[in-house]
């Protein structure tokens, strides 16, 4: 399913969300704590949040309160072996090959998100900044993500680069780009989470290969 409202020729960004869509895994959160053995405790602040009873920000903090004085170096590695989405690489490449600039913008962490961005060599990355000392973590973070204010980031981020969001591509997967669905000039659900995505976006995929957005957005 498609519906254009740019041509490829006015496309100069892709805000890529990170857990979902870059990454296989959709919550680099959940999939750290479940290689940390925290999962447990940590799932009753998501139960908490999505019952409307936590703010995005305390359910950041509580969770990040059940790695204090985790050694970072582990929390490095497992970042590094968390899977890439199929095709990211390729996708990505191909993107910047046509002229397009590529950024993150993610309710994810910093540790997942860093490495990402330096594999796939991304210039543009935001995300949630876990606190550490002397390489331990001290059970702190830095919200700068949350669910809803990733449009006031991304108008941030035109502002930079001297864009407009007519020529901005939106990919992810979950509840929070529907906010920039609603405003990018082409938004495409990468494997929707929930139906809400699925109908805020102009563009539907699902399958397992992020080179299937790449007809949508260089398309003469």
């Amino acid at each position: 399913m498609a519906i254009r409202q740019n041509s490829s020729s006015e496309l100069r960004l892709v805000a890529f969300d990170l857990d979902g869509t870059l990454i296989s895994p959709s919550s680099s959160w959940k999939y750290l704590h479940e290689k940390l053995g925290t999962w447990k405790k940590a799932r009753k602040n998501s139960d908490l949040f999505y019952a409307g009873k936590l703010t995005w920000e305390d359910w950041a903090k509580r969770d990040a309160k059940l790695w204090a004085e985790i050694d970072v170096n582990l929390v490095r590695r497992i970042a590094q072996k968390c899977p890439l989405t199929e095709g990211a690489k390729k996708a990505t490449l191909r993107l910047k090959e046509n002229g397009l600039q590529v950024s993150i913008i993610s309710g994810g962490i910093s540790f997942f998100a860093d490495r990402v961005a330096q594999e796939l060599e991304i210039p543009y990355v935001l995300s949630n900044k876990l606190h550490e000392r002397n390489e331990i973590l001290t059970g702190e973070v830095t919200v700068s993500v949350t669910s809803t204010n990733k449009p006031e980031l991304l108008l941030q981020l035109l502002k930079q680069l001297g864009l407009s969001l007519k020529h901005t591509v939106a990919v992810g997967d979950d509840f929070t780009m529907i906010p920039l669905f609603k405003i990018c000039g082409l938004s495409i659900a990468f494997n929707p989470s929930t139906s809400d995505v699925e109908k805020s976006a102009q563009v539907v995929l699902t399958g397992q290969s992020l080179l299937d957005i790449l007809p949508h957005i260089l398309k003469n």
